[in-house]
């Protein structure tokens, strides 16, 4: 993997967090999901068509393992403007303001007896657990 397809993916991570991997499971499609709200839907180009139901659906949430990731679009946009204010020494202190976000592993048991692992960003996950408390 070359250094500006290492950009291009980190940056696609960047944008697309409301997308949930998920990586195993019981009754669920394995791959990626959009995150709406109270549902999760399989990525359109996946062809699948299912649905996850999430409000009042969630059984149990665990979370398995927690990873800080660099949020590349802030982190480049804070370097570049310390770079452009205040030269190569704004520059290396806007990369180092540019801010981390959190990726969770989440085991997801349903109701409906489905189970699946997901990695998701930390934003989902604490919305997962308030749609659990419905």
């Amino acid at each position: 993997m070359g250094f500006f397809d290492k950009i291009k993916k980190d940056v696609t991570d960047t944008l697309d967090w409301k997308k949930v991997k998920i990586v195993a499971g019981h009754g669920v499609y394995h791959g990626e999901w959009d995150f709406n709200g109270g549902m999760m839907t399989p990525d359109p180009a996946s062809g699948e068509v299912d649905c996850i139901a999430l409000m009042g659906q969630i059984e149990s949430l665990t979370v398995q393992t927690e990873e800080s990731v660099k949020d590349l679009a802030k982190t480049l946009g804070l370097t570049v403007a310390g770079g452009v204010l205040l030269g190569p020494l704004g520059a290396i202190a806007g990369y180092f303001a540019g801010g981390n976000r959190k990726q969770v592993c989440v085991m997801v048991k349903m109701k409906d007896k489905k189970q699946f692992l997901a990695v998701m960003d930390q934003r989902i996950y604490q919305q997962m657990m308030a749609l659990s408390m419905m």
